[in-house]
This record gives structure tokens, C-alpha cells and sequence, in this order.
């Protein structure tokens, strides 16, 4: 809307600008009529006034005749001799005055002759009376012809100035017309220029109320930002695109160990020193990419505290202009040493409970396998030999009784073994599986294939414990929950890792599930939760992917050098040192 408001003000201009030429060229036509109308009138009033000029002539040249002829005075002749003079230049002037008219120019000629035959006329009779032999009758000749001719003159000059004079009204009409058109066209032109000014003010005027009113919003929402700014407990600060802090609030300052006021017009790295080159590279990406960088985890240490660090969950994002180009970053900073420490703690303690809950394992089998088994073997052996001494009655009875002593010694060392396999610590993570993975099969009833290099080492007892619960939860999970015909269990291990992988050909893990447990696996079950924690102590990684046709899990854990790093119950995945 804002654009098309501009666009139709900016035409409306235009036009209006256009209008006022197109008046001033009107307005200048009309003012260059009105001088041509103006010039043929005073043209038409001299050629008249020349015409004048010239009867005029010739009626003084014949007056001064007569007085000469009748009272033979010299002095008579001036009159003569002066339209003699002067009738040449008044024509001259008046062939200049009609030369774009060639019939005017034909008048002119016939006008000529006839004044040319007039002063001869009048020049033969004052040579006549001159001589001294006066002919009294030819001088009456000479006064009837010139007297014609004098007519003649008149209604040459008559007929010419009439000509003029409707020349001069036909061009005056014509002017008239044209005047009283452009003067339409100026009105019209001046009614719409006034309308599209009136249009440009009233576009201006919506245009300021809306600025106006964009300004106040914007005030609004920098008197809002500046309240976040002031008193959240987030970090907030702007990059310029040299990376120079522009602005900071108290919390991301008190980060930095620095005071607001100091902050601004620093670079990164005046502020945090080397660990800032490493982000460096980063703000300039986004800077050129203009793409947000969202919950990067970064750690500092704290200044004269060394090994008490600081970590935040900081979000980058691009600041664009009214090009679209990115010119600022902006930082948002929030403080999670506190929760970090917390779930390191949580990590701590539930790695504590596994290792006490494996440690009651062991030691339940060992009492069951060393106590209770003990027993039923003795229980076993006592009633074998009163079987031996009693009568054949009853022989049948004892018999009934060591077959269900052998069932309870069965499942006793069963139970035993599936709380913690003696076979786990005396020959390794291999050999404990294919054990449980066989008496599964017979238990349940699914066909479980199993694939396990031949020469697998032997790994930390962390390690092979982690392995071989997550490899009973996940054998359990498919005979409780998946409802597959069968599963496959692949082993591999190289100098680095070892994984695990178990498949089945179920129903598949429900997507809430899934999400749980890549959120963090607080809600997605015990077992599962359980799994992923002691993977996670490791150092490992746990990923499940399932769909309708089944569920691979994967579990890739990192074997330690023999120097002894990562201590089993102490694995923590490295900190990026980065800065705000």
C-alpha cells in the first residue's frame, strides 16, 4: 500500500508538472498571437497610412500646379517638388510593406503608373506655363486628365485600403478563434493541474499522517526494546559489520566482565581477546550468508578464576537495512553455566546409580549363584540319597521332587547369570552375548542372528557392561513390544569404537517416542532412558531410527587408548571455548 501511495503521488506530480507546460507553451502561444495581431494591425495601419501619404501626394502636386499655372508665382511649386520627393519613398515603403502579398504587390505597380502619369501630366503643364507660350486649352486638357488620374489614384488608394482593412479583420478573427481556444485550453489545463495538486496534497497529507503514525509505532517499539534491553536478565547486544559492539545491556556486560558504558565501539576481540578469532570467521559468514545461528553452546573462562568457566546458549542474527543487506548482528546471550552444572551433577549421580545398581546386580548373583544354589544343590542331594534308602512307593515321589529341585536350580542359575553373566568378566563382551542371545531365542521363540567377528577384543569393564545391558533392553523391547518375527544383532569394532547394532522387523517405536528421546529421553521409558544415559556417560552415541517396517538401533561407544583417558564415570563431551 505504502508503495502504491508513492507511485500515485509521484504520477499525480508529474501530471500537474506536465499540465503547467503544457500552460506555459499555451500561454506563450497566446502572448505570440496577440503581438502578430498586434503587429498586423499597426502593419495594416501603416500601409493605410502610406496609402494616405499618397493621394496626399498627388493632390498637393496638382493643388500647386493650379496655383502656379493660375498665378505663375515659382514659390508655387514647393508643394510640387515635395510630393515629387515623396510619392517614390511612400511607394518604395509601401512595395517593402506588401511584398509577401504579390496581389498587393500588382496594386501597388497599377498605383505607381498612375501616379507616374499623373506628375507627368503635371510636370507637362508647368513646363507649358514655364515656356511663356501658355495654351489656355491644353492647360484645360492637362487639368481634366490629371484630375482623372487623381481619381483614379483615389480609388487605387480606396480599393487597397479596404483590402487592408478586410486583411486585417480576417486576421483578427482568426486570432480571435485561436485565443479564445487556447484560453479554454488554459482554463481546463488549469482546473486539472489545480486538481492534481489538490490530489498531490491530499496523497502528501495521508502519506505524513502514516509517517506519523509508522514513527510513533516505532518509538513504541524502541521505548519496548529499550525495556529488554535495560531490565532482562538475556543478554542482548548489536555488531556493526566491522564487529564493534554498537550496543549492550547490563547483563551481556556484566558476561563481560566490563561496564555498559565501556562496551561500546570495542571490537570482539578487544573484549575477549584471542578465543574471539575463532568466532570471527563466523560473524563474517553470516554477515555474507545473512543466515541466523541459533543455540551455539560457548564457553569462556572466568577472569582470576582459572578453571571456573562460564557457559552460555547464544543466538546470532543478521540486522538487514532497507537494501536487504545485513550491516549488523545481533547477540542474544543466556547464561547456562548454572544448568549446566546441574545436569553434570545429574549425569554424576545417574551414572553412580547405574554403577551400584550393576554392583547389586553382581553381588544378588553371586549370593544366589554362591547361597541359594548352594542349597538346592544340597536340598538335592539329601533327598536323592532318602530316595535311595526308601521303599519303592515311594521312590516315585522323590523322584517328582530333585526333577523340580533341578527346574528351580536351572532358573536359579538362570536368573544368576541374566543379573550379571559370569561370563562378562571371565571371557569378555562376546561370548556373555552369544550366551544370552541363545537362551533368548529358546526362551522366546524368536530367531536372533547374530553377527560378531571372530577375534573381538576385549573392552573395559564400563564399556562391556554398557553393551550387554543395552543388549538385554533391546532383546527385551523386541519380545515385549515390536511383535517381529525375528532380529538380527551386528557387532564391530575398530581401534577408535566399537558398535553395536540391533534390528528388528516390527512395528516400529511411535513418533512421540522418538522425539523424547532426541529431546533428551526424560520421558521415552526407563529402559530406553537408561540406555541412553550410560551410553552418554561414555561418551558414545545413541540413535534409534524407526518406521512401520521396523527399528535399527545404534550404539557407538569410543574405546580409550591405553594411556587411560576418559576414565569410565568422567567422559564429557568436550566445550567449544568461543565468547558472546
Amino acid at each position: 500500500m505504502k508503495y502504491s501511495l508513492r507511485k500515485t503521488a509521484w504520477a499525480a506530480f508529474l501530471a500537474a508538472v506536465v499540465l503547467l507546460l503544457v500552460m506555459a507553451v499555451l500561454a506563450y502561444q497566446t502572448t505570440k498571437l496577440l503581438v502578430a495581431s498586434e503587429h498586423w494591425v499597426e502593419h495594416t495601419r501603416e500601409v493605410q497610412q502610406i496609402l494616405e501619404d499618397l493621394c496626399s501626394n498627388s493632390l498637393s502636386a496638382n493643388s500647386a500646379r493650379r496655383g502656379f499655372v493660375i498665378t505663375g508665382n515659382p514659390a508655387m511649386l514647393q508643394g510640387y517638388k515635395s510630393a515629387i520627393r515623396k510619392a517614390p519613398e511612400n511607394l518604395a515603403h509601401l512595395r517593402q510593406l506588401t511584398s509577401d502579398n504579390l496581389a498587393r504587390l500588382g496594386e501597388v505597380d497599377r498605383l505607381q503608373s498612375v501616379l507616374n502619369q499623373h506628375f507627368a501630366m503635371l510636370q507637362d503643364s508647368i513646363d507649358l506655363k514655364s515656356s511663356g507660350h501658355d495654351d489656355t486649352r491644353r492647360q484645360l486638357e492637362i487639368t481634366e486628365q490629371s484630375a482623372a488620374a487623381a481619381a483614379e489614384v483615389r480609388t487605387l488608394v480606396d480599393h487597397m485600403e479596404g483590402e487592408e482593412e478586410n486583411l486585417l479583420q480576417q486576421r483578427q478573427a482568426s486570432s480571435q478563434e485561436i485565443y479564445g481556444h487556447t484560453r479554454v485550453l488554459i482554463v481546463a489545463a488549469f482546473g486539472v493541474a489545480l486538481c492534481l495538486l489538490a490530489a498531490e496534497f491530499y496523497l502528501l497529507n495521508l502519506q505524513f499522517t502514516k509517517r506519523e503514525l509508522s514513527e510513533q509505532q516505532t518509538r513504541q517499539i524502541r521505548e519496548l526494546v529499550d525495556a529488554f534491553f535495560s531490565s532482562s536478565t538475556v543478554g542482548f547486544g548489536i555488531l556493526d559489520s566491522n564487529l564493534r559492539y554498537q550496543r549492550v545491556n547490563e547483563t551481556l556486560a556484566r558476561m563481560a566482565e566490563m561496564q555498559p558504558d565501556a562496551l561500546p565501539g570495542k571490537s570482539v576481540h578487544d573484549v575477549f581477546g584471542e578465543p574471539a578469532l575463532s568466532v570471527e570467521s563466523l560473524y563474517q559468514n553470516l554477515l555474507v550468508k545473512g543466515q541466523a545461528i541459533l543455540d551455539r553452546e560457548v564457553s569462556s573462562a572466568t577472569t582470576g578464576r582459572p578453571g571456573d568457566g562460564r557457559r552460555w546458549l547464544v543466538n546470532y542474527f543478521p540486522i538487514r537495512n532497507e537494501q536487504n543487506e545485513v550491516h549488523q548482528i545481533g547477540v542474544i546471550a543466556l547464561d547456562v553455566t548454572a544448568r549446566r552444572q546441574a545436569e553434570k551433577a545429574i549425569r554424576r549421580l545417574s551414572a553412580r546409580l547405574i554403577n551400584l545398581q550393576d554392583e547389586e546386580r553382581r553381588r544378588i548373583a553371586r549370593e544366589i549363584h554362591d547361597g541359594l544354589g548352594q542349597y538346592l544343590v544340597a536340598l538335592k542331594l539329601m533327598i536323592e540319597m532318602l530316595k535311595s534308602s526308601a521303599g519303592a512307593e515311594r521312590r516315585g515321589s522323590f523322584t517328582e521332587c530333585v526333577e523340580v529341585l533341578d527346574k528351580c536350580i536351572s532358573e536359579t542359575r538362570t536368573l544368576s547369570h541374566l543379573l550379571h553373566p559370569p561370563l562378562l568378566d571371565q571371557a569378555g563382551f562376546a561370548s556373555a552375548a552369544g550366551w544370552f542371545v541363545s537362551g533368548f531365542s529358546q526362551r522366546s521363540g524368536i530367531p536372533v542372528a547374530l553377527d560378531v567377528p571372530l577375534e573381538f577384543p576385549r573392552l573395559p569393564d564400563a564399556t562391556e557392561i554398557t553393551l550387554f545391558r543395552a543388549l538385554q533392553e533391546g532383546l527385551t523391547n523386541i519380545h515385549r513390544h515390536s511383535r517381529s518375527p525375528s532380529a538380527e544383532i551386528r557387532l564391530q569394532s575398530d581401534a577408535e569404537q566399537v558398535t553395536l547394532e540391533m534390528r528388528d522387523h516390527g512395528c516400529g517405536v511411535p513418533a512421540h517416542i522418538l522425539q523424547q528421546l532426541q529431546d533428551g529421553g526424560a520421558q521415552s521409558g526407563v529402559g530406553l532412558a537408561g540406555m541412553q544415559e550410560r551410553v552418554n556417560e561414555l561418551g558414545g552415541q545413541f540413535d534409534v531410527q524407526s518406521d512401520g517396517t521396523g527399528t535399527l538401533l545404534r550404539i557407538t561407544i569410543p574405546v580409550p587408548n591405553p594411556g587411560g583417558l576418559r576414565p569410565a564415570g568422567e567422559a564429557e563431551r568436550d566445550s567449544e571455548v568461543s565468547t558472546a
